[in-house]
């Protein structure tokens, strides 16, 4: 009997126990969370965009030569300033020399020749058809030389025009494959700013904006000069380049450079006026799906939103918030569905 007394009292100590922690559990549960946050509001006017980018010459000139060889002098290095005209490496013209002595004695012969039957011709004492030969021959050894003096200027690579010297990396004793990329003139006497813009923002890309240059600590302004028609399969991107005003005395080929375009006025004023933007710090990415929390009677709820662009004060929110929403901007990490909330 006393046995079974201290089993009832040992059920009724538990269910005292889990009766407690369940109350508990409830209050702690029930303790509102404390964040901080923001009323959505919509933003008037244009937009600006910005993107990565990098710096480019406004041309250049790939070199190659058009016979092979042994490279037998390098007289520039990548970096090099040079001027149009100015020799950048030559290779073995033994061969073409010998030609082209070659071509130029038999030339000389068939000079001769023709100038000697000329002087007889028109005395009548050559015929016609004689005459005709010799010209001919003289015609070919003046084809012949002509072919031998280029295939000798071929070896040597000369600068097309002014530029800085690029991608040399061709060293003295090496051979010269025909047709193949020795090197190329950078034209620096201005810079593009080379960029690419997703599919949803090109529509609206502006025509000017600036270029910021971490390298240089310097910002300048630019121009679009070109959008690619096609975009990229893989990235679903656009390429943009646009002219740098300025900056030839400290922009390089291959700085990163930040672009900051001012969209287009392509939106109507309604459009214009309900551009949602929130700070990037709010969004939580999730699998393929952007979402935010937001309070709704004094409850967190998570919600899917869909991003239209980035600018300097945030991100552009295209669907999924509307003005008046409260929006979660600190705390949003302890929270959970449904918990309860307040404002600190």
């Amino acid at each position: 009997m006393m046995k079974t007394s201290k089993i009832i009292s040992f059920g009724l100590a538990l269910c005292a126990l889990m009766a407690c922690t369940k109350q508990a559990y409830r209050e702690y549960t029930q303790t509102p969370i404390k964040v901080k946050t923001t009323v959505v509001a919509p933003q008037a006017g244009n937009a600006i965009s910005r993107y990565v980018g990098t710096i480019e010459p406004t041309h250049e000139t790939p070199l190659s030569l058009e016979t092979t060889g042994r490279v037998t002098a390098i007289n520039v290095k990548n970096g090099t300033r040079v001027h149009k005209g100015q020799v950048l490496l030559t290779v073995d013209n033994t061969q073409a020399l010998n030609a082209l002595q070659g071509a130029e004695a038999t030339l000389q012969h068939a000079q001769d020749g023709h100038d000697r039957v000329s002087q007889v011709h028109a005395k009548g004492v050559v015929s016609d058809q004689k005459m005709v030969e010799v010209e001919s021959q003289l015609a070919q050894a003046k084809s012949i030389y002509a072919a031998a003096k280029k295939r000798l200027e071929e070896c040597t690579l000369v600068a097309p025009c002014d530029g800085v010297v690029n991608g040399l990396t061709m060293e003295k004793g090496q051979t010269v494959i025909p047709g193949t990329k020795l090197c190329s003139i950078l034209d620096v006497s201005g810079f593009n700013v080379r960029f690419t813009v997703p599919e949803a923002e090109v529509r609206n890309l502006g025509k000017s904006g600036k270029v910021e240059c971490a390298a240089v600590d310097s910002v300048f302004p630019i121009t679009i000069r070109e959008k690619s028609v096609a975009a990229n399969a893989v990235t679903h991107t656009y390429d943009v380049v646009a002219h740098v005003s300025g900056g030839t005395d400290v922009l390089m080929a291959g700085m990163v450079a930040k672009v900051h375009i001012q969209n287009s006025g392509h939106n109507t004023d309604e459009e214009q006026m309900t551009n949602i933007v929130i700070p990037a710090k709010c969004i939580l990415l999730m699998p393929e799906v952007h979402t935010v929390w937001i309070v709704e009677n004094g409850a967190a709820v998570r919600r899917k939103i869909v991003i239209d662009g980035y600018q300097a004060d945030g991100v552009r929110v295209k669907s999924g918030l509307q003005a008046g929403d409260t929006l979660i901007t600190e705390g949003y990490q302890k929270l959970y569905k449904d918990c309860k909330v307040i404002e600190d």
